[in-house]
């Protein structure tokens, strides 16, 4: 029985089927996008790596990742490479493992996360901490046929992995920890209070624009002395002795513009 996709896999086509032709700007945006955060987080991303040691040869790598758009917020991420296969288990690499999601992103939980179980690519030991809701519930809205595709946390982890060589056998048992499902349990959020704590950190983090909008406004508007308008009273009190233009009314006469404009 074939093994489910790995990693790789995932992420030249996510969906299994026909090659999307937007994959490759999906994927330089990703990768930009991680660039920026890892610059914010000064190069550091997070991670625990967990070894089975049983007969699928089960790693669990959890990262941290970062909010692209909130500081100092971070989603559990989970990464699942196992095989049955004895002839994988000698590679040095383990980028042909089957693998398998958790993340406690919004966009996995309202979005995928059913897909994802649905087709055999959700972890099973982490069910508990997901949205019930998202699992037993189809998305109608956001992802109506239940596909799988691109999730920014999960295209993170990966680049993650890179990043520290996490698909190298020897730098993963070199950095890894007997697994024991409990005390990675421990470490995550649930996905419903994850989701809350992103949702108030969004609204504080929209609260704190407007007010800065604001307070941009009323400096502006200091800057331009409309915040006085009384000390300006004086000035246009005089400039209404312009309106006299009896004198003006003589350049009326402009018959003979008529010929430089024919020139041009």
């Amino acid at each position: 029985m074939a093994e489910g996709m790995s990693f790789d896999r995932y992420i030249d086509n996510p969906s299994g089927g026909a090659v999307f032709t937007n994959r490759q700007m999906y994927k330089n945006m990703y990768k930009d996008k991680f660039g920026k955060v890892l610059v914010r987080e000064q190069g550091q991303i997070k991670y625990t790596v967990y070894k089975t040691g049983d007969d699928t040869d089960t790693y669990y790598i959890y990262f941290k990742i970062p909010s692209e758009v909130i500081d100092n917020f971070y989603y559990d991420v989970v990464i699942e490479l196992y095989t049955t296969e004895n002839s994988k288990k000698n590679s040095a690499s383990l980028r042909q493992y089957a693998v398998r999601f958790y993340s406690n992103d919004p966009a996995f939980v309202y979005t995928f996360a059913y897909a994802f179980k649905k087709n055999k690519l959700f972890i099973k030991d982490l069910e508990p901490k997901m949205s019930k809701e998202a699992l037993r519930t189809k998305a109608d809205i956001r992802n109506p046929r239940a596909d799988v595709f691109y999730v920014k946390s999960l295209f993170f982890a990966y680049l993650a992995m890179e990043r520290y060589s996490l698909f190298n056998r020897a730098m993963l048992n070199q950095h890894s920890k007997p697994y024991k499902k409990k005390e990675l349990l421990d470490q995550i959020t649930p996905a419903d209070i994850k989701v809350r704590d992103r949702q108030r950190e969004q609204e504080l983090l929209d609260k704190k624009k407007k007010e800065e909008k604001e307070r941009a406004r009323k400096e502006q508007l200091k800057s331009m002395n409309i915040s006085h308008p009384q000390s300006n009273t004086t000035s246009v009190s005089k400039t209404t002795k312009v309106s006299k233009t009896s004198k003006v009314s003589k350049v009326s006469k402009v018959a003979n513009t008529s010929k430089i404009v024919s020139k041009k």
